[in-house]
């Protein structure tokens, strides 16, 4: 009996354990710094300064019916790994994960993020007209 309780902890424990995110470098990456120094923004219009994008960050997908908690701890950690590169803010939007026509089968809705790690542009020239 001990064994099975063992090995259903080990399972609850590994399904608390946070998922994992995908990180693309699409630009220099910079010294680190406090993950509540990174803005977050869901979407570019919300960006008043030039900026460059730094890195690419998607989640896996959870579930739009039981995920919230997820959802929030997926944001965190992506503020987080964008505060790594050293990222001044994060544009970051959840998404629905499309599925396939399957009649007769049931599929429960699931969410994922995609956000862009940015980095302001400090100096900024423009062509001058002629």
């Amino acid at each position: 009996m001990s064994k099975k309780l063992a090995a259903l902890l080990l399972l609850a424990a590994c399904a608390c354990a946070s998922a994992r995110l995908d990180v693309i470098q699409v630009g220099p990456w910079f010294p680190g710094r406090d993950w509540r120094e990174v803005e977050v923004f869901t979407s570019r219009a919300q960006t008043t300064r030039p900026w460059g994008g730094i890195g690419i960050i998607h989640s896996p997908r959870v579930s739009a019916v039981s995920g919230e908690g997820a959802l929030e701890r997926l944001k965190r950690q992506a503020r987080k790994q964008a505060a790594a590169m050293g990222a001044d803010a994060l544009i970051l939007t959840v998404d629905s994960a499309a599925s396939g026509p399957r009649m007769g089968v049931y599929e429960e809705p699931e969410l994922y993020l995609s956000g862009l790690a940015i980095k302001y542009v400090n100096a900024v020239s423009t062509p001058t007209a002629k």
